[in-house]
Order: structure tokens, then sequence, then C-alpha cells
């Protein structure tokens, strides 16, 4: 009899989790539908506005090919993890296969996100609220979930890593070591995170050696339970690797050598960070940065840091193998040559970065409870001024002489040619260093004189010569610049606004030659 009634109070409990899951996963559901609908319509039978552009054009070719079994190498050009996700539904759905998909990775995201949120104290109707305004509230952001991104699928992968090793490791130091489901569970995870995309196999290195450490801490790591890890991680990786070798055979794909020719600029990180997180002004004309587009970043890395400090151990723990994870990825992605502050909204770059967002929008509010009592605001006034005094160190530029190495050259040219040309133009600039390539070497940026070469993975070095085929007959060949930057470091407000002079660059008339 009081076992029947002790009963109750668990099967109410279980009822009431699982309606709340139904509820998470039908609001995100349906704030995602609602911003597909206002920007691409409903009618998924037909090619969205999307269809024609390089990498979702890709995406749905290869799960096309996918869905008939066509493993042409021609028809591949992505990591397959996604396009392997969207195929069932190709058949289905061929104009828009990825629809279903993404809406349910996104549902898969908010509900994981929810989970590992109340970690941190937090109750799920505000963790679901949070989740929604930082990743929907805005309509840029929200065209990262709707249109296809391989993120869409790291994203929930990454949160359903965080949440198992959090799961294993975050638990009372004298209970039994994982089992072997668990563990196997694990390792698949960490392996389809590379799968999915091969940058993210860093993350899955961390979580796993994070999860080991603490459990070797807390005497319960097992050689055994390493080996179920390398067994779920193989029971991905070795049916992924034959369809790899069936499509390309043992060679490196086309997108593979191109990434490798790109490269990554870690000793430019301070620059480039600067660029994307804080300001790009005014080095990019009209390039909003991550903190420009939305500005509650800032209080949310002081919220978050808060409480890394002062919050409770399970808070804590969390928020350490999340920034064990974030902050190395962070870096690499800003070192990506290839992310410039053009391409973060303009062609979808930021979605990098989406599955933190609404992290953010989660340290913003716990920063705001900080107000709730003196100490708390003075905390959080502190750790605001902390992570604000950085971006007032800002990179300006400042024109310099030929044999002075340069940040940013300014050409004459064409004012009227379309943007794309110019930006993807194979336009190539040789220096007293040889000959740099655009895109992969500088990135060449229109404004109202013509165009700015700005370097990206060494600076100009002397006499500098561009020859761009695309430009105007009169700044074809041989164009020499009218003006040459380098970086000035100087304290103040940053060019948010972008109205103050020091955040204008002058015309061809004014500037240093």
């Amino acid at each position: 009899m009081h076992a029947r009634t002790s009963d109750k109070p668990s099967k109410h409990r279980e009822i009431g989790q699982s309606w709340a899951l139904v509820a998470i996963a039908a609001a995100a559901g349906l704030a995602w539908v609602i911003r597909y609908a206002l920007r691409y319509g409903l009618d998924i039978a037909n090619p969205p506005a999307w269809a024609q552009w390089f990498d979702q054009g890709w995406y749905v070719t290869s799960a096309r090919a996918l869905s008939h079994a066509d493993l042409s190498a021609s028809q591949h050009w992505y990591p397959l993890a996604y396009p392997i996700v969207a195929a069932p539904f190709a058949r289905i759905l061929p104009n828009e296969p990825f629809f279903l998909p993404n809406l349910a990775l996104f549902i898969a995201t908010a509900l994981i996100f929810v989970k590992v949120m109340r970690r941190l104290g937090m109750n799920a109707l505000t963790a679901t609220i949070l989740l929604l305004l930082g990743d929907m509230a805005i309509r840029k952001i929200a065209g990262l979930w709707t249109v296809p991104w391989t993120t869409s699928l790291s994203a929930p992968l990454i949160w359903g890593l965080i949440e198992q090793v959090l799961s294993i490791v975050d638990t009372p130091p004298d209970r039994a070591p994982p089992t072997m489901r668990t563990m196997l569970l694990l390792g698949a995870t960490a392996a389809a995170l590379p799968i999915a995309r091969p940058t993210d196999g860093l993350l899955a290195v961390l979580a796993v050696t994070f999860a080991a450490i603490m459990l070797l801490r807390q005497h319960r790591l097992r050689i055994g339970g390493l080996g179920w890890v390398c067994a779920g991680g193989l029971a991905l990786c070795i049916p992924y690797g034959l369809l790899y070798l069936a499509i390309y055979g043992p060679h490196l794909t086309d997108y593979m050598r191109d990434a490798a020719q790109q490269g990554f600029a870690f000793s430019d990180l301070p620059w480039k960070t600067y660029v994307i997180v804080v300001s790009a002004a005014p080095w990019f004309p009209d390039s909003p940065s991550l903190v420009e587009a939305m500005p509650w970043i800032l209080p949310g890395c002081a919220g978050l840091a808060i409480t890394l400090i002062h919050g409770k151990p399970q808070a804590r723990t969390a928020l350490s193998l999340i920034a064990l994870l974030a902050i190395p990825y962070c870096a690499t992605f800003i070192a990506y040559t290839d992310l410039q502050p053009p391409g973060l909204w303009s062609f979808g770059n930021a979605h990098y970065f989406k599955w933190l967002f609404p992290l953010f929008a989660v340290g913003c509010w716990l920063w705001l409870r900080e107000f709730r009592s003196w100490r708390g605001a003075g905390r959080a006034i502190v750790m605001f001024a902390l992570f604000l005094l950085p971006t007032c160190l800002r990179p300006i530029p400042t024109p310099v002489a030929d044999n002075v190495p340069a940040r940013m050259l300014m050409f004459r040219g064409a004012t009227n040619r379309p943007w794309q040309s110019a930006y993807f133009s194979p336009a190539t600039i040789t220096d007293d260093q040889g000959s740099m390539a655009n895109v992969n070497r500088f990135h060449q940026v229109p404004d109202d004189h013509g165009e700015r070469a700005i370097a990206v993975w060494r600076l100009f070095a002397g006499r500098a010569v561009r020859n761009d085929p695309n430009e105007a007959a009169a700044y074809r060949n041989d164009e020499l610049p009218y003006a040459r930057y380098a970086t000035r470091l100087s304290f103040g407000v940053p060019c948010w606004g972008r109205f103050r002079p020091e955040c204008r660059l002058p015309g061809p008339s004014t500037a240093a030659h």
C-alpha cells in the first residue's frame, strides 16, 4: 500500500516532464515554421530561393543522389552526413528535402539545450523562451536555421555531446562506472561530429578527454569503458568510411583540397577577432559584427563568467565543459581566412557560431538576475566592464608609405560593378614577397570609390600591383593603390554606429599616397 502511494509522485513527475518536452518541441517547431514561412512561404513542393546558392545547391544535389544510390563523385561536394539525413526525404520533397530534417534538428537542439540549461538552475520555460529569443527573434539569425547548413546537424550533436558528458561526470563520486550503453553512445556521438563537420572533431576530442579526466578523478574510469567509447565511434566511422571510399576512393575530395588551400591564420587572431566580434569599421564598409547584430553578447559573456565563478558546482561543471569546447572552436573559425565580415551575414557564415547564440541569451538573463541585490549588481557591473574594456582597444587604419607593410590597399575602380563580381573576382596582387590571390590570401571588398584589398594571410609588403580581369578596362591591369593603411591601436569607444571621424576612411582626393 505504501509502495503504491510512493509511486504516485514519481509518476506525476514523469507525466509532467513528458508534457514539458512536448511543449518545448511544439514551441520550437512552431517558431521555426513561422520563420520559414515568413521568409520563403510554405510552397515546399517548389524550389525555395536558396536552391541556387552554392552551398545549399550542393547539399540538395548530394541528398538527391544518395536517395537514388548514385555514388558518383561529381554529385557530392561537402561531407556526406548532412545530405544523408535529408536523403530519405529527397524522393518525397525533391526540391526541398531539408525542410523536415531542419525542422526536426532545430527541435532536437531546443530539447537538448533546455536540458543542459537546467544544470545552470534555469527552468524549462525560461530556457525555451531565451532559446527562441536568441535563435528566432532576429530575422538574419533565424535564417541561419531555416536555410540548410551543415551546422544545423552539428548543433544538436554538440549540445547532445555536452549533455552526455555532464550526465556521466556530474554524479556522486561513489557512483558505479558508466554503463556499456552510456559509453557506446558517447563514442557514437563524438564520432558523429567530425563526420558531420570535420573541423568539429576537435570538440569531440576535447569532450571525451574532459569526461576521461573527470572519471579518473572520481576513480570511475575503466579501460573497458574507454574500449566501449572506441567501439561506439567505430560503429559510425566504419560504414561512413566505406561510403566515402565507394564515392571518392582513397583520395581527398575537392572540397578538402580547397579548404586546405584556404587555411587558418592564427597569428592574425587578435585583429580578426575584433573585426568579426566587435566592429568591422572602418576596415569593411557596411558589415555588422556579431556584437552589432546581437548586443546581448557582452552582458551574456559577463553573466556566464559570473555563474562560472560563483554558481553552484553543477553549473560550474557545465560551464567549464562548454568553455573548454567553445573557446578553441571560436578561435579556430575566427582564424579561418574565408570568414570575413562581409560574408558573416551576406553569405550566412555566422552559422558557424549559431550553436552558441542561445547561450549568450541565457548569459544575458543570468547577468540581469544579478541586479536583484546590491552585491550581485556590483559583480555584474565589474564583470561587464572587464568584457567591455578589451573592445575599446581599436585597430584603426593609419596611412603608410610603400616601404611599410600594409593591412589594406585602396584601389580605384568602377563604382557600378556588381558587388559579388568584385568580392569573388580572380584578382591577384603582386608585391615584394610574391603574388597573392583574392579570397585565399587577401579579400577584395567594393566601396564607394572602387575596391579595397584587405590582407587575410600576410600583410602587403612593398610596392603592390593589382590585376583584376573582371574590373572595368581602365582599372584592369597593373593598377597601383591610391592609399595604403597599416594598423594603429587606439583606445576609445568601438566604432558602433560608425558616425565618428575615426570610423570613416577618406576618399581618393584626400587619402595619403
